[in-house]
């Protein structure tokens, strides 16, 4: 991934520039993490997910079993994208529809199909948080 780095002449502060796509302190891309969460809201297995979104092939025992990241990033949605969600929400399916149907209507040329939606709204629907 090439990400550019600046640093200010006057306060020496850095500034790193990555495409659109990427989300900070998450190792997959915002399309792969808005997949998951729309396959989580399905209420799909999490060695399901794991399948179809990571690139990863070779698993532990652990990894096997279940995937823990997209209850995480359900979790974590709100501080990712600037979405709202009820104040006693803490079920990850829920979390997850909350967050997709949220970036779905944020997609500049709805489709009507949610995960499309929801992947075109993480990218180019209206300014970051």
């Amino acid at each position: 991934m090439l990400v550019r780095r600046y640093q200010c002449q006057r306060c020496a502060a850095i500034t790193m520039v990555a495409p659109r796509d990427v989300l900070a302190f998450v190792r997959y891309r915002a399309s792969a993490v808005v997949m998951a969460l729309a396959y989580l809201a399905e209420g799909r297995a999490s060695p399901w997910i794991r399948e179809q979104v990571s690139p990863d092939r070779v698993l532990g025992h652990e990894g096997r079993r279940a995937w823990r990241s997209p209850s995480r990033w359900a979790r974590r949605a709100r501080g990712l994208w600037p979405i709202r969600a009820g104040p006693d929400e803490d079920d990850p399916m829920r979390l997850a529809r909350t967050a997709v149907r949220a970036l779905a209507s944020r997609a500049p040329s709805p489709t009507g199909q949610l995960l499309e939606d929801a992947v075109a709204g993480a990218l180019g629907g209206g300014p970051r948080a």
